[in-house]
């Protein structure tokens, strides 16, 4: 069954087909709020809530392509994402840089860096990072959307983006010194 007919299906109630949207779907936008929640159980109640608002607004859904699909579904499920970690008091978004501060932009080379490894790091920074970091380096949201996302301002969110690229960098550090002084001392 072809996309369209699939929204044409759900937009007239048909359960079976709603069924084959949220399967499309699911693996995607379930990844989509691991990288801003960090926990399984509470991505599953995100995931009820947005899969529920798009079965109740896909009236109003308007199809131009496929990727009109993914990117409408995306946006509800980043909302609720998002919705929920300002609700429970897991992010703070801490105090903004000054300007020369967020110029100094902080890359690191993680070529031959085990992704895994990446992955555990980003789970464990602070939330505030975390949220910032996974929509502008992963989503390819601005600044400017982020604020507007997240309530605060376009500086707040360069700052947690920088302030997660430095957490990254040194968790990676900590890792490499760790690996050469256990490969010196053969332990």
């Amino acid at each position: 069954m072809e996309t369209k007919e699939i929204i044409q299906h759900c937009k007239s109630g048909n359960q079976i087909a709603q069924g084959v949207l949220f399967d499309k779907y699911y693996r995607q936008m379930y990844n989509l709020s691991m990288r801003i929640i960090y926990n399984q159980k509470d991505v599953e109640d995100v995931l009820i809530t947005a899969f529920s608002k798009v079965f109740r607004n896909i009236q109003r859904f308007e199809y131009r392509g496929d990727n009109s699909l993914v990117k409408w579904i995306k946006t509800i499920v980043i909302n609720e994402s998002i919705r929920f970690v300002n609700v429970k008091p897991l992010a703070v978004y801490k105090e903004e840089l000054t300007g020369q501060e967020i110029n100094d932009e902080c890359y690191a080379d993680l070529s031959g860096i085990d992704a895994e490894r990446v992955y555990s790091i980003i789970g464990n920074m602070p939330a505030g990072y975390r949220v910032v970091f996974n929509l502008f380096a992963l989503e390819g949201y601005s600044h400017k959307e982020i604020s507007e996302l997240l309530g605060i301002t376009e500086n707040t969110s360069k700052s947690q983006l920088r302030k997660a690229r430095l957490y990254i960098i040194e968790k990676l550090n900590k890792i490499e010194e760790h690996e050469n002084t256990k490969y010196r001392f053969g332990n």
